[in-house]
């Protein structure tokens, strides 16, 4: 591969040493003051570099009138100007020696024909002078292991309204703004950050380049990716099936439809492929598919926090029969079965129920509550199913309800969390109080044990987690 073009190729969109930003604004709100903002913001150790021919100084820092008059030459830079003056400046970049350029600009393949033939002259220019470019219509880059955010989003008082960026371990690699913006909270409060990449138009910089740059970079354990559409499916798959053996990967896939490719056309000027085929080439690749945004988080959540399933048998410990049933459809839905208890591990649980009870698997415990209590009933339930060999993970079915009036009953489950390290515990809280629900999902994510509203967003999470470990285990044999 051409040296200009590898993974090294990569690294200053993430940890440049300077970055200039062309078309750097003293007005609040705007692109170019907000990327200098969010760099102030999350404490960047390396120079900012404003550029501006008609400001002395930005937010503190001078400013220069064009790229020629920086005192030191930029590892990255960005622009935030109207496409028409992006040529220019990208022209001025390759003068520069700069290495990387983020093309912040929207307005290009994405809008029209005109726009398109632009893009095609930006890309040819980049690769003629060996400089990479991410973009057009992205919306930056974030780092919080090297302080780094080249984000356009304001992330001081729209989308980050307390604390800092939390490190993390998940990896963000998309064709959308969403994850530097309105779902960063939620990124940030439950799963942290080991990169977010916005793709934008990918006229040089695409999926298979960053997925193979997560693929090595160290901090990032978990891929999570939205795609419109693939640029070069042989390497993204190959990338895939070789990445997989250490690391998930999750992609929300859109622009299934024909509506939805036309909607993706004026989004990110994608060209959507046959659907059908990528469904059958992920499946292949052990990626994880999901169709919704809601769902995506479900699964992230669940590699976040769980170990991979050893197996598909699955301990399910619900609080009314009906939910026993649906949970089991959910299991047949997802490639998972209900698992079988030994007639050991029903004596055990039998303990907890009056005599004329009979144990099945799923497990109801409402007649076990009403006999001895939640905690009684919850606890050595769970313990003894897990302690099965026939019982590869288990899902807790709870309701947000407070059982133990203000005790908190996550922590119990921590203990059991500790006892079996090697099998996934999940746990469901049906929407009931909505503050006692936010309480459990909290109380349950610091015990390190995912929390959902609904048995089927904790199923799907679970059979991302076997079939990542069954993906992984399969590309370990072809290997041999």
């Amino acid at each position: 591969m051409d040296k200009h073009r590898g993974v090294a190729s990569l690294r200053p969109f993430f940890e440049p040493a300077s970055v200039a930003v062309i078309g750097a604004s003293r007005s609040q709100g705007k692109g170019g003051y907000n990327i200098i903002e969010n760099l102030l913001r999350v404490g960047y150790p390396g120079r900012i570099l404003p550029v501006n021919p008609q400001a002395d100084s930005i937010l503190g820092l001078p400013s220069y009138p064009d790229l020629k008059r920086v005192p030191a030459r930029p590892e990255l830079a960005l622009i935030v100007l109207p496409p028409s003056l992006v040529m220019a400046s990208l022209q001025e970049c390759i003068d520069a020696g700069v290495k990387g350029v983020i093309i912040e600009s929207a307005g290009f393949g994405e809008m029209d024909r005109p726009g398109a033939r632009m893009e095609r002259d930006i890309a040819r220019l980049a690769g003629e002078a060996g400089i990479r470019i991410m973009g057009p219509n992205s919306v930056g880059t974030l780092n919080p292991y090297a302080r780094f955010d080249s984000s356009l989003g304001r992330l001081n008082k729209l989308f980050l309204p307390e604390g800092d960026i939390r490190r993390g371990s998940v990896g963000f690699i998309g064709q959308t703004g969403l994850f530097t913006g309105v779902y960063l909270p939620l990124i940030n409060s439950e799963m942290g950050i080991s990169k977010v990449a916005c793709l934008g138009n990918k006229c040089d910089v695409d999926e298979s380049d960053m997925l193979e740059y997560f693929g090595q970079d160290p901090p990032t354990r978990i891929i999570a990716m939205y795609l419109e559409s693939i640029k070069d499916g042989q390497r993204f798959l190959r990338l895939s099936r070789r990445i997989i053996r250490e690391k998930p990967i999750v992609i929300l896939k859109s622009a299934v439809t024909e509506g939805g490719a036309r909607a993706s056309a004026t989004h990110t000027g994608a060209i959507a492929g046959e659907d059908r085929i990528y469904d059958a080439a992920f499946r292949q690749a052990g990626i994880v598919r999901v169709g919704s945004f809601e769902r995506f988080w479900d699964v992230v959540r669940g590699l976040v926090f769980a170990p991979p399933s050893a197996g598909n048998r699955v301990a399910v410990i619900n609080l009314a029969g009906s939910g026993c049933v649906t949970a089991a459809d959910a299991c047949v839905r997802y490639g998972l079965r209900i698992a079988e208890l030994s007639s050991a591990t029903r004596d055990k649980v039998k303990k907890v129920y009056p005599d004329w009870w009979r144990v099945r698997s799923p497990v109801d415990v409402w007649v076990a509550i009403e006999a001895s209590g939640f905690r009684t009933a919850y606890l050595p339930t769970t313990r003894a199913v897990l302690a099965d060999k026939g019982v590869d993970a288990a899902v807790v079915i709870l309701g947000a309800i407070d059982w133990m009036y203000g005790e908190d009953v996550p922590a119990l489950f921590a203990g059991i969390k500790k006892d079996f390290p090697d099998k996934p515990i999940l746990a469901v809280c049906p929407l009931g109080d909505r503050q006692i629900y936010l309480r459990l999902h909290r109380g349950f994510q610091d015990a390190g044990i995912p929390c959902y509203t609904s048995d089927e967003a904790a199923i799907a999470a679970l059979a991302a987690l076997y079939h990542f470990r069954k993906s992984r285990t399969g590309a370990d044999r072809a290997q041999e």
